[in-house]
């Protein structure tokens, strides 16, 4: 196998594998109003077995993705674009890095909610979505500056790294601005159809 073919479907698995762990979690808490600590956190308790297999899954998937992305800058590195890709590549391992810290907060967070430590929850509540605001918009900063990558070589689809830029730059504001938001999930299902389509031409294009 070609390493332009693993890094193709890393780019494939990576976002399947997070829509996985991703849609358990939304459809589990419903209309939830994520920013409301005293709706969410029993929510989370009363489907902390369900949170608790979901998340790492989902996460896995972001990291997953992070090696595709690393895979592609390998690729890029010879290209008039390769410093855009770069930098990109780091802030997406460094939001990712940061996201997966969050991650494990929610997780935490499930549990001491089954078991009823509601200052415990309440502290990790805000602990994650603190941190998950940051490794998100540094994340999406990332995949934006990927996609100024993708865009100035035009290896790839040049319209996919101009809609990898727009998630990108949507996902940092949502991110910053009101991270509790239902429309976060735009974000996430944008960059995940986004990076599953740079799989696919990956493979598809030639060396």
């Amino acid at each position: 196998m070609s390493s332009r073919t693993l890094t193709g479907l890393l780019l494939i698995a990576g976002p399947i594998v997070l829509l996985a762990g991703i849609i358990p979690v939304f459809a589990s808490l419903g209309d939830v109003d994520w920013g409301d600590a005293s709706k969410l956190i029993p929510a989370a308790g009363e489907n902390a077995g369900l949170l608790k297999a979901a998340i790492p899954v989902a996460t896995l998937g972001m990291l997953i993705v992070a090696a595709g992305f690393a895979g592609l800058n390998h690729s890029m590195s010879g290209g008039a674009s390769a410093h855009y890709m770069r930098v990109g590549l780091l802030f997406y391992i460094i939001g990712a890095t940061v996201v997966v810290g969050e991650s494990a907060l929610n997780i935490g967070l499930a549990e001491a909610a089954s078991d009823g430590n509601q200052a415990v929850a309440e502290a990790l509540y805000a602990a994650s979505g603190a941190i998950g605001s940051a490794g998100e918009a540094t994340r999406f900063l990332g995949f934006a500056l990927i996609g100024v990558s993708i865009f100035t070589q035009k290896n790839l689809h040049v319209a996919l790294g101009a809609l990898m830029v727009v998630i990108g730059l949507f996902g940092v504001g949502v991110a910053v601005s009101d991270y509790d938001s239902a429309i976060m999930g735009i974000g996430y299902i944008g960059g995940a159809i986004l990076t599953l389509a740079t799989g696919i031409l990956v493979i598809r294009t030639k060396d």
